[in-house]
């Protein structure tokens, strides 16, 4: 168990099937922990100031504000105005993403000709729905243990997640924010070996 979380009680927990998401409060100074039950499973992640929606997670800011397209412990994830929403305070991974979309029915129509597959981005939408934000409002996701390689000339290279059974990252609010998480259903390329599982989301107090 993670030392950050010892004498914190969790008030709140689910286990998301792949293709289910879930939006959760966390408040300033509370944890989310995002796990990887069975591992290589990747999970989508979203971020929204939970007084003023339009103030959201920004992967283009949090690039440039830690010079850098990889994550790492102590950085800060940053919203579309450049202020600081959450802080990754441990990572047992460390290899995630900040490039890729989040799958949604284009991707899987336009590149795998299938019709009505479940995405990301749907669920997302779905998660966030009492919160006012539609399909158009979902930012460009963080992709949690989403290991994606940068070839010679700039391909993008997807190769199998690195999490193992239990891996996690463990994240603090820096102002009270709705944070959005799907467990990616791709199952058509190597995002999650092929045979997605399940993430389990916990928020600490």
């Amino acid at each position: 168990m993670s030392q950050l979380l010892l004498g914190r009680m969790a008030i709140k927990a689910r286990q998301l099937r792949p293709g289910e998401g879930i939006a959760v409060e966390v408040k300033t100074g509370q944890l989310l922990q995002i796990s990887a039950v069975k591992g290589k499973q990747v999970a989508d992640f979203v971020v929204f100031n939970l007084e003023d929606r339009e103030e959201f997670l920004s992967t283009a800011v949090t690039r440039a504000k830690n010079s850098s397209i990889m994550l790492q412990n102590g950085m800060k994830l940053y919203s579309n105005r450049r202020n600081a929403l959450m802080e990754l305070v441990e990572d047992t991974v460390g290899r995630h993403d900040m490039l890729f979309a989040a799958c949604d029915p284009r991707r899987y129509k336009d590149d795998f000709g299938l019709d009505e597959h479940a995405n990301c981005r749907e669920a997302l939408t779905a998660a966030l729905t009492d919160y006012g934000v539609g399909y158009d409002q979902i930012p460009d996701p963080i992709n949690w243990f989403m290991n994606v390689s940068i070839l010679q000339r700039g391909e993008l290279e997807i190769r199998e997640s690195l999490a193992g059974r239990n891996d996690y990252v463990l994240l603090t609010a820096l102002m009270d924010v709705v944070a959005a998480v799907s467990a990616c259903p791709q199952d058509q390329n190597a995002t999650n070996a092929g045979a997605p599982t399940d993430i389990l989301v916990r928020v600490y107090r």
